[in-house]
């Protein structure tokens, strides 16, 4: 039940571009680990990452469908679209339209908040996308 309500609220959230919204859906120790951000951990780095998401991508949507749920860990396919129009991750913007999708494996607490996430996402795609070179990276 957990995996469902977190798709719709993670969905919401991102869609309105609410880091309070995020934040909501967590927990501590609040431990998120991808390929494009590296690990991370507590509330405050988690609000600093969606602040820098919804940044750099000013019209990005997203799209979460669970996948499954087994005891306290879940799985979701994320898709997200939008525009790189402003700076993210130090790359400056591209003005690249950009449409990704990940898996999300998501371990809950007993209330069903989010103590951790892990992001597997192809980076050689999303680089792609947003035709990112060492030499379009701001200072």
């Amino acid at each position: 039940m957990f995996i469902q309500k977190f798709a719709e609220a993670a969905m919401s959230a991102v869609n309105n571009h609410s880091v309070d919204e995020v934040l909501r859906l967590w927990a501590g120790p609040a431990v998120y680990d991808s390929p494009m951000t590296g690990p991370q951990q507590g509330l405050a780095a988690l609000a600093a990452r969606e602040a820098a998401l919804f940044e750099g991508f000013s019209d990005l949507v997203a799209a979460v469908e669970p996948l499954g749920l087994e005891e306290s860990t879940g799985a979701a396919l994320v898709r997200f679209e939008g525009t790189h129009d402003g700076t993210h991750a130090g790359l400056a913007p591209t003005g690249n339209a950009i449409s990704l999708e990940m898996i999300a494996v998501i371990s809950f607490d007993e209330t069903g908040s989010v103590v951790g996430e892990r992001i597997f996402i192809d980076s050689a795609s999303v680089a792609a996308q947003l035709a990112a070179t060492w030499t379009n990276r701001s200072p």
